[in-house]
């Protein structure tokens, strides 16, 4: 980010370091990006779910969601105590990462169907 654009939103935001602020900003992009994505997955779901079957696929991105909420913070906790035990921290970001490519490539697979 140049620092034309920085020092200014550094200054007006209360003087943060150049790390800080662009830390802020990505994560202020994530957000947007993540607002966005919930809208997003359940009009996909409608879109594709067979008819009669739209209430099932509205429900289904927020119950897979939640469940992830659950499951996610207690595998990646485990993962990170025991591997940092061992000297290896930052594997549990590791775990997170091939989990989110082996997901996606599992709905890559499964969603291709031929429409008719």
């Amino acid at each position: 980010v140049p620092s034309s654009i920085m020092i200014p939103i550094t200054e007006g935001l209360g003087g943060l370091s150049q790390e800080a602020m662009a830390f802020t900003i990505l994560v202020l992009l994530w957000s947007v990006g993540a607002s966005a994505q919930g809208p997003a997955l359940t009009a996909l779901a409608q879109e594709k779910a067979p008819i009669g079957s739209e209430a099932t696929a509205l429900g289904l991105p927020r119950a897979v969601g939640d469940g992830t909420y659950i499951v996610a913070p207690l595998i990646l906790g485990y993962v990170s105590d025991v591997m940092d035990g061992r000297g290896l921290p930052g594997v549990a970001c590791g775990v997170a990462g091939g989990a989110i490519c082996l997901g996606s490539i599992a709905l890559f697979l499964l969603g291709e169907e031929e429409e008719d």
